[in-house]
């Protein structure tokens, strides 16, 4: 099967897990080379005095240190792993390990320390016959647990604020599931649409024409969810243009993981965060509170324009659309969706991997083309 070079050059699926265990493993990493941090920096002290008051606050203090060091590590590997064309200043990347190392601080300082300070009081005296290494070592690792609770609860709250100010400023927000599989060229698309709708009973089929603008955006990602902003023009059903600027968030995951089965199943939560439009403009020329809210987080400056059309067949449950992007040749995007019943997209891409020659991706149409 012929890819785009882009597809190559990376993973086809990227997941980026639990919230919850990537909270955990970060912190908990940070924490560790924090504690080693100490040990180390207190046997130096030990070197040059003996005061218990010095030996004692030296810890506490060197081990900040520890919270920055894989961060940087990171940093560095993206910055040099980035292609040129698409790679940031050092500073850039200096900064956003900078900003993940102090919230590993911040969190160690205003939660895990006063954790693990209780739980080690409330164990010495209760347990006062166990060793107290094992009570730190327990103490150690609930404090991280409630930590990345704390994290990953904070994070919700803080997307679920960013949803309630988007519907303030008058944007609506559409959720659904949807899977893509790239799809060689020598299937016919309308051919493959045929082969799906006979099998899902898609009644509905008709051709539409897409337009997007996408624009660089410093909307924050939550729980691991990419997002990207785009101004979108379409036509509909009848042959009418709809417009709307959109603020999508996506995260991929894999369902059925402990089952047996031929194939792995990668859904992508969306959810679209939109405003219609009577006509197109740069989000800078916007007007009304939608347009205040956009302005906060769009650059104008370099707009990455995606033209493609679209076969739809769909029912009450489920929509399966082809995508052919404009200037590719060697592949089109099959996308199926649903809004709640998993299980039927379940089975629409169990039957796409069966009777298609398909790649399943968790990339979206701007990442394969660009």
């Amino acid at each position: 099967m012929s890819l785009p070079p882009e597809v190559l050059s990376q993973r086809p699926i990227a997941v980026p897990g639990s919230p919850f265990w990537n909270v955990f493993k970060r912190f908990g990493r940070d924490e560790i080379i924090a504690m080693a941090v100490n040990v180390l920096g207190t046997a130096i002290m030990s070197l040059f005095s003996a005061s218990a008051v010095l030996l004692a606050a030296v810890g506490p203090v060197v081990e900040k240190i520890g919270f920055f060091p894989a961060h940087f590590v990171e940093a560095w590997k993206i910055y040099k792993t980035t292609s040129e064309m698409q790679r940031r200043n050092l500073f850039h990347y200096i900064k956003r390990a900078a900003r993940g190392g102090t919230v590993s601080l911040v969190e160690d300082v205003l939660v895990h320390d006063p954790v693990y300070i209780v739980l080690m009081y409330l164990g010495l005296n209760a347990y006062s016959g166990t060793p107290a290494w094992v009570l730190s070592a327990i103490s150690f690792v609930i404090a991280v647990v409630v930590v990345a609770f704390i994290e990953v609860g904070v994070t919700e709250g803080r997307y679920l604020f960013f949803k309630w100010r988007a519907g303030r400023a008058g944007f609506e927000v559409e959720k659904y599931f949807e899977s893509r599989f790239l799809v060689d060229v020598t299937v016919d698309p309308d051919q493959a649409m045929k082969l799906v709708s006979k099998e899902f009973e898609l009644n509905t089929t008709y051709e539409m024409a897409y337009s997007d603008t996408y624009f660089e955006s410093k909307f924050p990602e939550y729980s691991d969810r990419t997002v990207k902003f785009r101004l979108r023009k379409r036509t509909n059903e009848a042959g009418n243009f709809v417009r709307s600027a959109q603020i999508i968030y996506t995260r991929a995951g894999e369902v059925y993981r402990n089952k047996l089965e031929q194939s792995r199943f990668f859904p992508i939560r969306k959810e679209k965060i939109y405003f219609e439009l009577d006509s197109l403009h740069p989000p800078a020329e916007l007007e009304g509170t939608a347009g205040e809210f956009l302005r906060k987080y769009i650059n104008d400056s370099k707009p990455q324009p995606l033209h493609f059309t679209r076969i739809v067949a769909y029912n009450k449950v489920l929509l399966v659309s082809a995508d052919r992007v404009k200037g590719s040749r060697d592949f089109y995007l099959l996308e199926v969706k649903v809004y709640k019943e998993i299980e039927t997209l379940i089975k629409a891409m169990r039957f796409i991997m069966r009777k298609l020659p398909v790649l399943q991706t968790t990339h979206g149409k701007l990442e394969l083309t660009t």
